[in-house]
């Protein structure tokens, strides 16, 4: 992919080599699980130190409190890692940091996620319901509102009234068969944004691509390690592929 710094603004056309990563997350979502701080504290803390050396956050459980809220924030020093844990999911997530560091590449990031999630399922026993893979990827264009639209629209409507779009999204969903092991919402959004370097902020195109097994599934699945690595695995390629198809090569 080619780095915000060195992407042509020039080109009206954007292609998939254009885009970098700006964000990978993977999720696992634990439906009957109430998580038990002292638990992990003692057992994954030490070992995932390595990883995520800030220290962590830890909130107090109070009850009625929601079963979404993380009650542990692991992050790095370097602010691109992060790992949010409440008992109903637990998220993993690297994104670029405002001083910009080596991003992994999807295999490497997925895989590495893989190892944290399965250490945590395994430890707690709990049952994973549902699965979810999202990436966000950008590209510099100087109009990136006005690329979209003649990228995404019949020439008709660009005279009138896509002239001139300060901002344009477009978002697509279906759903399909991943590799014949998992069924799965597909969800694709390209809309205009702005990424700050520094003091400088910049007009991209922004691709928001989220990958995960079905809600209403999540009641009666339990996936297992294998599973699990395997539905990452393929989503890391299935997003390639997905981008390519929106971003044809020229």
């Amino acid at each position: 992919m080619v780095p915000l710094e060195n992407a042509d603004l020039d080109q009206v056309e954007l292609s998939a080599k254009n885009f970098s990563l700006a964000l990978c997350q993977a999720s696992l979502f634990t439906p009957d699980e109430e998580i038990s701080t002292a638990k992990i504290t003692k057992s994954l803390l030490p070992k995932w130190l390595e990883r995520f050396d800030a220290d962590p956050m830890l909130l107090p459980y109070e009850h009625g409190m929601p079963r979404e809220l993380p009650r542990i924030i692991l992050k790095s020093k370097t602010d691109a890692w992060r790992c949010d844990i409440a008992s109903s999911r637990i998220n993993l997530i690297w994104q670029q940091p405002r001083i910009a560091v080596p991003a992994p590449t999807l295999e490497s990031f997925y895989v590495e996620a893989v190892t944290f999630l399965t250490e945590y399922a395994s430890l707690l026993e709990c049952r994973v319901g549902r699965i979810a893979a999202i990436i966000h990827r950008y590209a510099r264009h100087d109009n990136p509102g006005r690329m979209l639209a003649s990228h995404f629209c019949r020439d008709r409507w660009l005279d009138k009234p896509l002239n001139r779009p300060e901002n344009f999204e477009l978002h697509a969903h279906k759903r399909f068969s991943l590799r014949g092991q998992f069924e799965v919402n597909s969800w694709v959004r390209n809309k205009t944004g702005s990424w700050s370097q520094g003091e400088e902020r910049n007009p991209i195109v922004l691709v928001e691509q989220d990958l995960n097994t079905l809600s209403e599934e999540a009641d009666k699945r339990s996936y297992g390690e294998q599973e699990i690595r395997n539905f990452f695995a393929f989503a890391a390629s299935e997003f390639e592929t997905i981008l390519k198809i929106y971003y044809p090569k020229e």
